[in-house]
């Protein structure tokens, strides 16, 4: 689904990095500095980027890390909202104390891609 304050344009990659999985990445989430997922813990467990695609433990993956990129949701989520990784790097809505993104699109339904502009990963 486009944006929708920019129909048309799926996402804005800037930046990305190559990151070796230390587990069973998906595409279209959230990736640790690490190379797992992204947990509250901080450190080198805070969302680092997207992976452009999926990737086996000890693979490189791409993560996109500049302006945005797209994410699959967890739930529904309105355009506008802040949203931070779940468990297994999956947007969730987020709060100003822990979030990595906002949304540039909304999703209705779980599964969904939206373009997130990409945050810096904040914690309370």
């Amino acid at each position: 689904m486009a944006s929708q304050n920019n129909t048309g344009r799926q996402y804005d990659k800037r930046h990305a990095v190559t990151v070796v999985a230390t587990a069973a990445l998906a595409a279209h989430r959230w990736v640790a500095y690490d190379g797992g997922y992204p947990t509250p813990a901080g450190g080198a467990k805070d969302a680092q980027g997207v992976t452009e695609h999926a990737a086996a433990v000890g693979e490189a993956v791409s993560a996109i890390t500049g302006y945005s990129a797209l994410v699959e949701v967890a739930e529904p989520i309105a355009f506008g909202a802040l949203v931070k990784p779940d468990t297994i790097g999956k947007a969730t809505v987020g709060t100003s104390a822990d979030h990595a993104g906002r949304a540039l699109g909304a999703a209705t339904q779980v599964g969904q891609l939206i373009e997130v502009q990409l945050l810096r990963h904040s914690h309370a």
